[in-house]
């Protein structure tokens, strides 16, 4: 069974992320994690470890 490699934990941790341009994505909010639109603004952003896609909250 090969190991995999060990995530960095960095990714796994929320950063603050300036968006630009409209974009797709998951968004974090008190109902859940749903794909949504990502508005340009400030989020705070991390590595999802079940979903293995980046999750947006806003800031």
């Amino acid at each position: 069974m090969p190991i995999e490699p060990t995530p960095q934990t960095a990714d796994y941790d929320w950063q603050p992320c300036q968006i630009w341009f409209p974009r797709a994505g998951l968004v974090l909010d008190r109902h859940g994690v749903r794909t949504r639109v990502i508005w340009p603004g400030q989020y705070m952003v991390r590595k999802s470890r079940t979903l293995r896609k980046w999750m947006y909250r806003h800031r």
